[in-house]
């Protein structure tokens, strides 16, 4: 009892918490394939391709925190945007 009392008067002085929660959503960052890479609708090789990508495309990655090998991205093909995963190691390095 003495503890549960201890307890209480311990949290009861603390003041609340006030930290910042990180978002959870990256920006978006634009970024250059290095070689030709495979788009595809899902984060493995298995899976459908949805388009080739060229050398020296620019593509926008949207997330790149689910997967090690993977990131999901956005490709504009004649005017259509796609949308899905490619190899991470296809991407230039980060400016």
């Amino acid at each position: 009892m003495l503890l549960l009392l201890l307890t209480h008067l311990l949290f009861a002085q603390q003041p609340a918490a006030t930290a910042q929660i990180p978002p959870l959503a990256q920006k978006a960052a634009d970024r250059t394939t290095g070689t030709v890479c495979c788009l595809y609708t899902r984060p493995s090789t298995q899976s459908p391709m949805l388009s080739i990508v060229p050398v020296g495309a620019q593509v926008q990655v949207t997330d790149s925190a689910n997967n090690a090998y993977f990131v999901y991205a956005q490709f504009s093909k004649k005017g259509k945007v796609l949308s899905g995963y490619m190899y991470r190691a296809c991407l230039s390095a980060a400016p």
